[in-house]
């Protein structure tokens, strides 16, 4: 794939990070990056092309359109990554004028103001860095919530625990009388206010208990009043207690020196890979001290960086700095939340997840404007005795739905072979369905695999993977029905068809903590894996049950593609994890089944559900 990435910006900024590690990770895969900005300082593999993206009258808009637009013909480019509003505003015109589609990253809060509530330059597939800058754009900007992903900063994390292994004792931050305070972040903006507040406000009075040095990394541009600020205080106490650093591209040498870090969005994750002790105070807010109970509840707003605007009391963060500096976290809890951070931010696994944003985009310009994906449970022979909650066909009906299919040209196809069609490796039947079948019962291979294979039809069948409890052991109201051994399994794999993940025991997993959440939807693709020796792409809600926190432990575990009952997009490719799916009840007769299967059934029920 031929990539764009196009940033507008005067200095190096928290997208420029993300961006250079992003394409590292790009490039890595084989891909071609085009990096288009008005200044790119940190060294790239990517070919760099200056552009002054950030200078936002009309006529120069005009003409960045117009070089964009050379640039995306010029050199193949197959999608634009935009990075900032600026960036977004002519990538949208650019885009359209070449037929190509846009992603854009949201790194930070937007300014709410009449035009941008009336019209998103972002596109429709939005990246935002943090649950709570989603939020904002939600319920500020009136984005629509399915065109928003949140997907994280990218670290290097390989790169920085090289830094920490190799690092010197000489190096290292130690024991001493005098401890060393670390900020690191931009001099501008609200950045900088954090600057002034921990400068006038808060290092006094810990001066005052403590010795103390403060230090700033990261300022290419700085205000003429913070240098003011830190001649004051040297002056107040009479011996140099702060030091303005400057710019650095290598900033871990005084990150490693540091006895505590402050800094916000992924200045976090990096000190903690690091092992340092770090407190997040970012633009937006102060998440204070980042253990492993608060980690998770800091991410939300990128460790201050994003969320809505509160000033904290200085008595705060002056107890927290020193309750850090006296009881540093130990090595045990150091690795605990480098794990943690590695799981969240670590560039390959965000870069995979980005990877799909692009094959959604792709597809919302390529797919057909409707794929219907069915919901089964079981298929009965004859003479079987039938359930009570709707959850079966009979073999019949399957065989009169499948002929009816086949009559009327439809072909089947898997989220395996989907996931082909957006990244351009396999075209599309011209009439595609999915077939999905819950649970992975044992009838699934007796019964309808043979009249699937009767039809030339595959499925995906949604396997629990629980290998103590081989029965429908979650549905006390049904009777006992055997579930699928490995062998058939991997049967219907070598057919052609598709096994995806129903968890290890089918939880209601909204009502479940995040860690039992993360185990049931990690565990069922690792066992899966093992059986089927391949990659396990998608999964399927248990009683399609779903929530926020639930379908980020979705994503975070590896899936691309999530399978709903009934919510969702109308759509197959608004949102890859919350596929709207149609259920075919033993009631349904002929006529209610050919409904179930015409490209506008989901937009005419949902009609009739809003009418009442």
């Amino acid at each position: 794939m031929n990539i764009l990435h196009v940033l507008s910006q005067f200095e190096v900024t928290g997208a420029e990070a993300y961006a250079a590690a992003l394409i590292d990770a790009q490039i890595a895969d084989g891909h071609e990056v085009v990096v288009v900005s008005d200044t790119f300082t940190i060294p790239t593999r990517a070919t760099y092309i200056a552009v002054p993206i950030g200078i936002r009258s009309y006529s120069r808009r005009i003409r960045n359109i117009a070089t964009l637009t050379k640039i995306i013909r010029s050199k193949s480019i197959d999608i634009v990554h935009a990075h900032s509003r600026a960036a977004s505003w002519v990538s949208l015109f650019a885009t359209r004028l070449t037929n190509r589609p846009l992603v854009s990253t949201v790194h930070g809060r937007q300014h709410v103001h009449t035009s941008s509530k009336a019209f998103s330059v972002y596109g429709r597939d939005v990246i935002a860095v943090s649950p709570a800058l989603k939020e904002h754009l939600v319920n500020d900007l009136h984005f629509r919530p399915s065109d928003i992903v949140v997907i994280p900063n990218c670290i290097l994390f390989d790169y920085w625990e090289s830094k920490r292994q190799s690092a010197t004792p000489a190096s290292v931050a130690h024991e001493g009388d005098c401890r060393t305070i670390l900020f690191v972040g931009r001099l501008t903006g609200p950045k900088g206010d954090v600057v002034r507040l921990l400068l006038d406000r808060v290092l006094p009075d810990i001066l005052a208990h403590r010795r103390v040095q403060f230090k700033t990394v990261g300022g290419m541009i700085v205000p003429e009043d913070i240098p003011q600020l830190v001649k004051q205080l040297n002056t107040r106490m009479g011996r140099d207690v702060a030091e303005l650093g400057g710019f650095k591209t290598d900033v871990a040498s005084d990150m490693l020196a540091a006895d505590l870090i402050i800094g916000s969005g992924r200045v976090v994750p990096e000190a903690i890979v690091l092992h340092k002790p770090v407190i997040a105070f970012g633009e937006s807010a102060y998440e204070g001290p980042i253990l492993s109970s608060t980690f998770r509840s800091a991410v939300i707003s990128n460790f201050g960086d994003t969320g809505k605007p509160v000033s904290p009391a200085p008595d705060l963060i002056r107890r927290d700095i020193l309750a850090t500096l006296d009881h540093p976290p130990d090595a045990a809890e150091l690795e605990t939340l480098c794990s943690l951070a590695r799981r969240k931010f670590d560039v390959r696994n965000v870069e995979a997840r980005i990877q799909g944003v692009y094959e959604r985009a792709e597809a919302r310009l390529r797919s057909p404007q409707s794929i219907p994906v069915l919901m089964y449970h079981r298929v009965l022979e004859q003479g079987d005795t039938t359930p009570g909650h709707g959850i079966w066909v009979s073999a019949s009906q399957f065989r009169s739905q499948l002929a009816s299919l086949k009559r009327r040209g439809f072909q089947t196809i898997t989220f395996r072979q989907y996931e082909r069609f957006v990244r351009g490796e396999l075209t599309l039947p011209s009439k595609p369905i999915i077939l999905t079948f819950d649970d992975g019962y044992e009838d699934n291979y007796r019964v309808a695999f043979p009249l699937l294979q009767e039809h030339g039809f595959s499925a995906v069948i949604y396997a629990v993977t629980d290998r103590s409890r081989r029965t429908n052991f979650w549905d006390a109201g049904e009777p006992p029905a055997r579930l699928m051994t490995d062998a058939q399994m991997q049967e219907l794999q070598r057919a052609g068809f598709e096994i995806g993940s129903h968890t290890a025991s089918h939880a209601h997993l909204p009502r479940e903590s995040v860690e039992s959440v993360e185990h049931e939807v990690r565990l069922s693709k690792e066992t899966l894996e093992q059986i089927l020796g391949q990659a396990v792409i998608s999964f399927a809600y248990p009683y399609g049950e779903i929530s926020d926190p639930v379908k980020e432990s979705v994503r975070e575990a590896g899936y691309r593609f999530a399978a709903a009952a009934d919510s969702g997009p109308l759509t197959l490719f608004e949102d890859f994890l919350e596929i709207r799916r149609t259920q075919v009840f033993p009631w349904t007769d002929r006529v209610g089944f050919w409904k179930k299967t015409l490209p506008i059934y989901l937009h005419y029920k949902a009609l009739k559900s809003s009418n009442g």
